[in-house]
């Protein structure tokens, strides 16, 4: 969902072929993924389990480009997503859904229950998803590069094309998941809401040598209690653990604890409207806990979090809008404390509405990243932590301009329409990275080390125009360019230029069948770091229909990589097809049939 519609935005692998985020040049651990404003416990290669994410049962996703610790703290240096639990309005509601999908003969299935009285809501779901093995075609066979290989050391001509095909991907793990969510919702007066949830992950996938496991749990209580339409008053407890284990073929563990990572968060914040402004004043603490073979002697490490913020919203005028945002951060571990702040000034004018905005972001350094001390793989490779990291720092600056218009009459088709142009500069300090650590009682080694001295510059463009009579485009386009030390690495490759467009159809024909079509694309260009070794940009369509059959059944059918694109090599950063693929899915609301 998120590639189909933010340019620059890519998903591809890191080692061990965990998922790996780019978004505008920034890394996962760089940007801050939240659910129901809640962060999540672990993480592998710096990266959150993004396949914890069910989004059968998301109201709405608020994406946040650009520096943010003023309002969300650590971690959101370049970026937050917040993905928001849908709470139905209907007295019940009841859904199961499946999908098969042909790239890797993937099947989701999935189920959602809900009740809804003047006092108690309820949302209940469940996912399982199962997906084979992938393995990647080559180009060239491993004998076509040996002759070329040979024909290069004996000064014959050769075909440069075939050794470039030099894939670090030949087969993409199958994996299992099982994911359960309830969140109750308990309104016992008109001022005082509860709401309590729970949820169980677990991932499975099996590699050439071992399984790897993964578990997650979570927990949360929060009250919101309104004094007036004025006043709010909200405390919440969260608690959320994420484990990682690996097993031998025979189910022998492969050690007595790998990864297991705690977190217990308190959190509280008071809202208080005046007239046309708005204060908000709040204070958070979170206990973290890791314990891995990682460390020395398989020991455990935590540090406290204490911060506290506060923002002011300031309606000078009906066109004129401006809020500050200043938040404080003490980290125990590295004794390390970070002052952000934030100003946006909004005017809005007849024909269109401007903005300007300074945020600041910071992110501290991990337990991971301080105390590491362990053989990658048994290599003679150690990788060093390092207690005296400093946490990184940006700040970002942003001007935009949005024109929002409806057009009627005069002869002209009724619709809507929205443009948005808006510039930024992202300075990046101190980004901590890898470097050389020489030798280490023998073996090489890497330390974790403070970068200096990233800026990331771009531009982003969206138009959208909604027609009345069912027909919709949009198209958004993203300029980025980095200096400095950039972050080029297997993983991660920027791109100059970027675009996604989705053009849209819906229309009733009968009393039982309605229809949403829509044509969506991406094109990413060239990477910046100019590697000869490394896909040289593409573009990929995708075709979905929404066929409601009936009231409450839904059959739903794409065609992916429309166009048959096929990468010439596979790096972990390269898009993830081997061709056109198809899916088709079944979704029935019980309620509606009922």
């Amino acid at each position: 969902m998120l590639i189909q519609e933010l340019p620059g935005l890519e998903f591809g692998f890191a080692m061990g072929q965990e998922t790996s985020l780019n978004m505008s040049g920034f890394g996962g651990n760089a940007v801050l993924f939240l659910v129901d404003g809640e962060r999540m416990a672990g993480e592998t290669m710096d990266n959150v389990d993004y396949n914890r994410m069910n989004l059968d049962n998301v109201g709405r996703i608020e994406i946040v480009k650009g520096a943010s610790s003023a309002l969300y703290g650590s971690n959101a240096v370049g970026g937050v997503v917040n993905i928001i639990s849908r709470e139905n309005r209907e007295p019940w509601t009841a859904n199961v859904n499946s999908r098969f999908n042909s790239f890797g003969n993937e099947w989701r299935h999935g189920a959602n229950f809900s009740f809804n009285t003047k006092k108690w809501n309820s949302q209940t779901s469940f996912q399982h998803t199962a997906i084979d093995p992938v393995d990647l075609p080559k180009a060239h066979s491993s004998e076509e590069i040996a002759i070329e290989l040979m024909k290069k050391a004996q000064g014959l001509p050769y075909d440069e094309s075939v050794l470039e095909d030099d894939s670090n991907l030949s087969r993409l793990y199958g994996q299992k998941t099982y994911n359960v969510k309830e969140r109750l919702t308990w309104r016992p007066t008109e001022r005082l809401t509860l709401i309590g949830r729970g949820s169980y992950f677990f991932r499975s996938s099996e590699r050439d040598t071992h399984d790897y496991h993964f578990n997650a749990y979570s927990a949360g209580l929060k009250g919101r209690y309104h004094w007036e339409k004025d006043r709010l008053l909200e405390l919440s407890y969260a608690y959320d653990q994420y484990d990682k284990a690996n097993f031998l073929p025979g189910g022998s563990r492969t050690h007595d604890h790998d990864y297991s990572n705690r977190q217990h968060v308190l959190h509280a914040l008071y809202s208080h409207a005046f007239g046309r402004n708005s204060l908000i004043v709040g204070a958070d603490f979170m206990h973290d806990y890791l314990t891995t073979y990682q460390f020395v002697d398989n020991s455990s490490h935590s540090q406290n979090n204490i911060d506290g913020f506060a923002q002011f919203d300031w309606n000078i005028t009906d066109r004129l809008n401006v809020v500050g945002s200043v938040r404080y951060d003490y980290f125990s571990a590295s004794a390390q404390k970070a002052l952000t702040e934030r100003l946006a000034v909004v005017y809005k004018m007849p024909w269109m509405t401007f903005r300007v905005n300074y945020a600041s972001g910071f992110r501290a350094p991990s337990l991971k990243e301080m105390y590491m001390h362990f053989d990658m793989g048994n290599m003679g490779y150690m990788i060093l932590g390092n207690p005296d990291l400093e946490p990184e720092r940006s700040h970002n600056f942003n001007i935009a301009f949005e024109r929002t218009r409806r057009i009627n009459g005069g002869g002209i088709l009724d619709g809507r329409y929205n443009f948005t142009l808006m510039g930024y500069c992202n300075i990046f300090d101190k980004r901590i990275t890898t470097i050389d650590g020489g030798l280490y009682e023998g073996m090489e080694s890497a330390l974790y080390w403070n970068e200096e001295g990233i800026k990331v510059w771009g531009v982003d463009v969206s138009v959208g125009h909604i027609f009345d009579y069912g027909l919709s485009f949009k198209l958004n386009y993203a300029w980025m360019h980095e200096t400095g030390n950039v972050f080029f690495s297997q993983f991660s490759q920027p791109r100059s230029h970027s675009l996604t467009w989705r053009v849209g159809y819906n229309h009733r024909f009968s009393r039982h069948y309605a229809l949403d079509a829509a044509f969506s694309g991406r094109s990413q260009g060239k990477p910046q770091s100019g590697r000869k070794d490394v896909d040289q940009g593409y573009t990929i369509c995708k075709l979905m229909l929404q066929h409601h059959i009936w009231k409450g059944i839904n059959i739903n059918t794409a065609v992916d990589n429309l166009f048959n694109y096929k990468p010439k090599s596979y790096f972990y950063s390269s898009p993830l097809t081997t061709g056109i693929s198809y899916s088709i899915g079944l979704s029935v609301d019980l309620d509606e049939i009922l």
